[in-house]
C-alpha cells in the first residue's frame, strides 16, 4: 500500500515538472528502499517477532514486483543497476523489520 502511495505521489510530480530521465532511476529505487522499510517496519511492529525473516520477504516480494513489471514492459536487463535496486530494497526491507520488532 505504502508503494502504490508513494508512486502515485512520484508520478504525479514528474509529470508535472520537466523531469530528466537519467533523474527517474534514482527516484524509483529511493521510493522503493523508503515503502519496503516503512512496510517491513510496520509488519514487523505489528507481529513483534521474526523481523529479520519479515524483511526480506517485504524485500523479496517488492524485488519480485520490480522484476515481473519490468519483464512485462520490456524494461528488464540484467545489470549493476538492478542489482544494486535490489539490494538497495532487500537492506531497506530487512532493516525496517528489525527496528520494527524492536521499538
Amino acid at each position: 500500500m505504502t508503494l502504490i502511495f508513494l508512486l502515485c505521489i512520484a508520478a504525479f510530480t514528474i509529470t508535472r515538472i520537466d523531469t530528466p530521465d537519467y533523474i527517474l532511476i534514482p527516484i524509483t529505487t529511493v521510493l522503493l528502499t523508503c515503502s519496503s522499510f516503512i512496510d517491513s517496519f510496520l509488519l514487523g511492529k505489528t507481529y513483534k517477532e521474526k523481523g529479520f525473516i519479515t524483511g526480506i520477504a517485504v524485500g523479496l516480494i517488492f524485488s519480485c514486483l520490480i522484476t515481473l513489471i519490468a519483464i512485462k514492459f520490456g524494461l528488464f536487463s540484467f545489470n549493476e543497476i538492478y542489482i544494486s535496486k535490489i539490494c538497495a530494497v532487500m537492506f531497506a526491507g530487512i532493516s525496517g523489520g528489525i527496528i520494527g520488532v524492536n521499538i
